[in-house]
């Protein structure tokens, strides 16, 4: 509860599995208290189409209803010069300004 949920990954699954993990974890309450989502890198999911799909949409149909600030292209994650975010420290999710704000993991 009042959590930023972080997520990214490299293609190494569908777009299909996607749709189910994301679906699995709204109907199971998982998200529920959850105050925004941080969309880091997705490579390999750039032109990747399936069943007229691509991940923007899946992301889209399944966290637009949670009611929460969404915000992506984030340079963090998978990719070239990966950037890790440290997990458990306090964060600031700011849409208007398209900033996030991770405090250091030792404050």
């Amino acid at each position: 509860d009042g959590a930023l949920l972080f997520i990214e990954d490299e293609r190494t699954i569908g777009i299909g599995r996607v749709d189910r993990q994301l679906t699995q974890m709204t109907r199971a309450g998982s998200l529920n208290g959850v105050r925004g989502i941080v969309l880091g890198r997705f490579p390999g999911f750039e032109d990747y189409v399936d069943r007229n799909w691509t991940l923007l949409d899946v992301l889209h149909e399944r966290l637009s209803p949670l009611g929460v600030p969404v915000m992506g292209g984030l340079p963090l994650g998978h990719g070239i010069d990966p950037t890790a975010v440290a997990l458990g420290t306090h964060a600031t999710l700011d849409t208007a300004t398209g900033t996030l704000t991770v405090a250091s993991p030792l404050s």
